[in-house]
């Protein structure tokens, strides 16, 4: 979890992963340099739960550099993340474990419910079934709060500070896997009036670019894959 000024809900983000019905995990927070009381209130947490770690980012500023922080000292065989303005219903670490052992695959991900400041459900973001690498480049099929990979068969993997960096992680991780999804939602994603996700133009062109370094396909495939994130991005918003 990485956290920038986040004291306005980074407790209710780690309190739903108190509450999760899979309780062996450890939360590494890694807290970029915040001017607020976010350290106050991981570090309170923290005494009373021994499962919470607090670090401050020792990289580059910006979420990729504290989420890598973590990913550096993470021992567990899983990796996931949740954000600091995000939270996970109580039952989605146990699905999503328990899904990628009966169908064998080393990534899971879910559908999860897009939500306001105010905590009303926008609508739901549905997703496919099972991820393959093809399903990736078409399209961002994994929400990064939704995803877990397995570290100890697939090795780590960090993140770039490209834009989009979440996408080119996850592109690298289901070249390895594919990923089976939990289509009931089971988390809650914020969308803030002043999210970077927001800026669709800006999105499409670190997506192109994210393709176009990918030595996962040809120069022509380029265009084919960035033309189905088009429509696709054009049909989410119908």
């Amino acid at each position: 979890m990485p956290a920038f000024n986040a004291e306005k809900t980074i407790e209710n983000s780690i309190r739903s992963i108190q509450n999760q019905s899979y309780t062996n995990w450890e939360l590494l927070v890694t807290d970029d340099s915040s001017t607020d009381s976010t350290a106050k209130i991981v570090q309170e947490l923290a005494s009373n739960d021994k499962r919470i770690k607090y670090t401050l980012n020792k990289g580059a500023s910006g979420a990729w550099s504290a989420r890598n922080n973590s990913i550096k000292v993470a021992q567990g065989e899983y990796i996931a993340f949740l954000d600091s303005d995000d939270t996970w219903l109580p039952n989605k670490l146990k699905a999503q474990i328990e899904a990628m052992n009966i169908h064998n695959v080393n990534a899971s991900h879910c559908a999860y419910y897009r939500v306001n400041e105010s905590g009303d459900v926008l609508n739901i973001k549905k997703i496919k079934s099972r991820v393959t690498l093809k399903d990736m480049l078409k399209q961002n099929c994994i929400g990064n709060l939704t995803g877990i990979y397995n570290a100890k068969l697939l090795g780590k993997f960090y993140q770039q500070h490209i834009g989009h960096e979440d996408y080119a992680m996850w592109l690298n991780i289901i070249e390895k896997t594919d990923s089976i999804g939990i289509e009931e939602p089971v988390a809650n994603y914020l969308v803030a009036t002043n999210s970077l996700s927001s800026n669709k133009f800006k999105a499409a062109t670190w997506h192109f670019k994210i393709l176009k370094s990918s030595n996962k396909v040809g120069p022509l495939s380029v265009w084919y894959y960035f033309l189905c994130y088009v429509v696709n991005a054009v049909k989410s918003r119908v």
